[in-house]
Parts: C-alpha cells; structure tokens; sequence
C-alpha cells in the first residue's frame, strides 16, 4: 500500500515506458525522407488528375451542347479558351446569344494551354454544332482536336485529347 509506483506481478517496480532521444531522431528521419520522396509524386498524381478532370468536363460540356443543338434545332458555336487557370466555355448561337447558361469556368491552374487541330490553334478555340447534332467547325470533313494537359517544371505531364469527329461525336483519349 505504501508503494507508488506500479508493480509487477512478481513484486518488482517496473520499467518507465518512453523512447530515447535517438529513437525519435531516427523516427523523424524515416518520416522526412518518406515526404521528400512522395510530395514531388503527389504533385505530379494531382496535376494529371487535374488535367483528366478538366479534359472529362470539356467533353461532357461538348455532348450537352451538341444535344441542345439538336432539340433547339439551332446552330450552337462552344468558344473553349484557357484565361489566367481557368478553362472558360462560351455558349452562343449564330446570332451570338448566349445558348446555356450555369457554367462559370474550370479551374486548371497547372494547366498547359490548350491546342486546338495540332498546334494550328494554341490557346483555345470554337466547337460548332448544327441543329442535327454534325460538327460543322474547321477542320471540315476530319477530326477536330482539343488537347489538354499540365506541366511540372516546364515538363509536360499526362495529355488527353479530346477527338470531335464530324458527325458530332467526341471521344476522350489518354495521350
């Protein structure tokens, strides 16, 4: 009764629980060296899960349209274009009305810009449907291209592409 301490079954004090100074440094170490070699990773999973996201949203955007297109029976013209992060969608019909109302914009603050048909037009660019649904945007008769990606450091990361075939159609592909 008169012990303080806790005592072992067969009557001796125990042991203080605890960890040494050099069992915490190391400790800390392992956890520093884990961070440095998985932030850099993080931050490139992040850049591609941006860019699939914002490529996914231009898609889905590209199928609403093209089906307004057809139930209006109008001309609707998509203007995609990347200003300051963020990927704006501009919803007009040929009189320059604007057509869909609710979309304020992506953020795509990584983003690399976009490019339109290869290259021939950097930094955004017009999708047209007609009232049956066909694409009638250049290029014509083939496929037009919108690419997305980010970029690390200057370096590109995962791109997609989003095809609009002629007959209206668009189709999502990892690059």
């Amino acid at each position: 009764m008169g012990i303080s301490n806790k005592t072992r079954r067969d009557g001796t004090l125990s042991r203080q629980a605890g960890f040494t100074m050099l069992e915490l440094v190391i400790a800390v170490a392992i956890i520093g060296i884990a961070a440095a070699i998985a932030i850099p990773n993080f931050t490139r999973w992040y850049m591609d899960y941006e860019a699939k996201a914002t490529a996914s949203e231009i898609a889905r955007h590209l199928v609403l349209v093209r089906t307004r297109a057809m139930t209006t029976n109008q001309t609707l013209n998509v203007q995609i274009v990347l200003v300051n992060g963020i990927v704006q969608m501009t919803t007009t019909n040929l009189a320059g009305a604007p057509a869909l109302q609710g979309l304020n914009g992506i953020q795509a603050v990584h983003m690399a810009p976009l490019i339109f048909n290869n290259g021939a037009i950097a930094n955004g660019g017009v999708v047209q449907f007609n009232s049956y649904g066909l694409r009638t945007s250049v290029p014509g008769t083939g496929i037009q291209t919108i690419t997305v990606g980010g970029t690390l450091s200057g370096t590109p990361t995962t791109q997609y592409m989003i095809n609009v075939a002629p007959s209206g159609t668009s189709r999502l592909v990892r690059l």
